[in-house]
């Protein structure tokens, strides 16, 4: 029997899931969570790492006080925020968050060649990356940034102060834009041309790689820590997510959630001009695979327009709310969701009705018909997001397969096969941590071969199957879906 550990950290908390494998069945339990922000310090918003270790430590030794011993721990992050240590090891001061405003205006002053830089890394410089914060406090004169000797994204970082062991995981490095897409190491050249310190840049490792043990002091003469090593898992979230889903050709992945992440697995990145024009991004998959994803606004619309709701004293739970539309005629309204009238958080609802009216569409007035008229558009866009991967990849999306808490959103789910047109099966609510925990269980030899992580993440959870129905009836729908998104481009 295996026992781990995933640490798996958000935007805005983080927890400790324990990943228990025996007789091909994997079982999974949440046993910490913590909320945390970008703390205000020196005139930046910064990791609050200290803090975040010291939690994240107790969780495991209080972990280790019963049960099995714990085989492994692995980490997990969001992109693009790193560390900086000097040559003597010591982190040089708290990770700036990407909320920052250390990266305001870098993108128009320094990464204007789109086409060029996207056939260096594969990927778009239009929202923030590690390149924009590096050169952000390149052009400060940032002292950490003089005085660094290497470069630590954050599940690195975390490793690090687990292991005292420093390394540099591929598919997290990925998210940098600082890595040349068809070599899989950094691109020196373009690190060069922004005038970085190249030092800091150390050789990437793969998936799986074991980093180290805990360190003594973690440890704390807990016998079920004293043979706990730190592994390298799929260091990336949404890679981690995606190692759930099955590889196979025509089959689509989002992991849906505040955002909808939405691509292919592939084993060849695609820098082509049509992809750059798509705004689509080649990040790092373990093994020699690359996801092209683009990222889609998500389920966020929905929990703004609630959290407006619920200002107004209308205690108003997703869960109820999509069970009612589904069960429910479709208002006729659509959005679209990526529109520059709603990427600002704050007073949704007014927004959504204001562009109903303003594209001369029925005014939806009521939470279910805002929720619809939310999650109609979503759809949709899954929908042109297909036909873009068809025009760049020349290959059909005949399934759609998705993972993350926005799976159990039914209603957004059948919709989805209703517009494309594809087969939808909804997989594993908590595909990150899943992710996660099989790479650790294939490191230590208790998983043989990768290909079978999705079916053992499909075992943890039941697949849910949605099929086309009504398909002509969207037709029309979506031809005016795809007006909006014309729109949007003139405004």
């Amino acid at each position: 029997m295996g026992r781990v550990m995933a640490i798996d950290i958000g935007a805005s908390s983080y927890r400790v899931i324990e990943g228990i494998y025996s007789d091909g069945n994997l079982s999974m339990k949440t046993l910490a969570r913590f909320r945390h922000t970008p703390i205000w310090k020196e005139g930046h918003y910064r990791w609050n790492i200290y803090e975040m270790r010291d939690n994240l430590v107790e969780a495991l030794q209080s972990a280790a006080k019963s049960g099995e011993p714990i085989k492994s721990v692995g980490i997990d992050t969001f992109g693009t925020d790193f560390g900086l240590l000097d040559n003597e090891g010591r982190l040089l001061e708290e990770p700036l968050a990407y909320r920052d405003s250390i990266s305001d205006g870098i993108s128009a002053r320094f990464f204007t060649d789109t086409y060029g830089l996207y056939g260096k890394v594969g990927g778009t410089f239009e929202t923030t990356s590690t390149a924009h914060i590096l050169k952000g406090m390149k052009e400060s004169g940032m002292d950490a940034l003089e005085r660094a000797d290497r470069l630590l994204f954050m599940p690195d970082l975390f490793a690090y102060l687990f292991t005292g062991q420093p390394t540099n995981e591929f598919t997290i490095a990925t998210t940098s834009r600082l890595i040349d897409a068809e070599k899989r190491e950094w691109n020196r050249e373009l690190i060069r041309e922004l005038q970085l310190p190249e030092k800091i840049f150390y050789p990437l490792q793969e998936a799986g790689t074991v980093i180290g043990y805990l360190k003594k002091d973690i440890r704390n003469n807990l016998t079920n820590l004293e043979q706990t090593k730190v592994v390298m898992t799929a260091c990336h979230d949404t890679a981690s997510a995606v190692l759930t889903v099955p590889e196979k050709s025509g089959c689509s992945f989002i992991s849906s959630g505040t955002w909808s992440v939405k691509g292919i697995v592939s084993r060849k990145p695609y820098v082509s001009r049509k992809a750059c024009d798509q705004q689509m991004s080649n990040e790092g998959q373990p093994w020699g695979r690359y996801r092209l994803i683009r990222n889609i606004t998500g389920l966020w619309l929905l929990e703004e327009c609630v959290r407006d709701w619920k200002k107004k004293g209308k205690q108003i739970e997703i869960p109820l709310l999509v069970e009612e539309a589904q069960n429910s005629p479709l208002f006729p309204s659509i959005i679209f969701p990526d529109g520059r009238e709603f990427s600002k958080q704050g007073e949704m609802v007014e927004k959504i009705c204001g562009y109903c009216s303003a594209t001369g569409q029925e005014v939806p007035s009521t939470p279910v018909e805002i929720a619809q008229t939310i999650l109609q558009g979503l759809a949709c866009e899954y929908r042109r997001h297909n036909e873009q991967l068809r025009q760049v990849t020349g290959k059909e999306i005949k399934q759609i397969y998705i993972v993350g808490g926005g799976r159990n959103n039914r209603f957004l789910n059948q919709c989805t096969a209703d517009v494309t047109g594809c087969q939808v099966i909804a997989g594993n609510p908590e595909a990150t941590a899943a992710g996660n925990i099989l790479v650790q269980l294939w490191a230590a030899g208790e998983i043989e071969d990768p290909a079978i992580f999705p079916e053992i993440a499909a075992g943890d959870t039941k697949t849910e199957m949605y099929v086309p129905s009504e398909t002509e009836k969207w037709e029309e729908r979506f031809d005016f879906y795809c007006q909006l998104a014309e729109r949007e481009k003139m405004v």
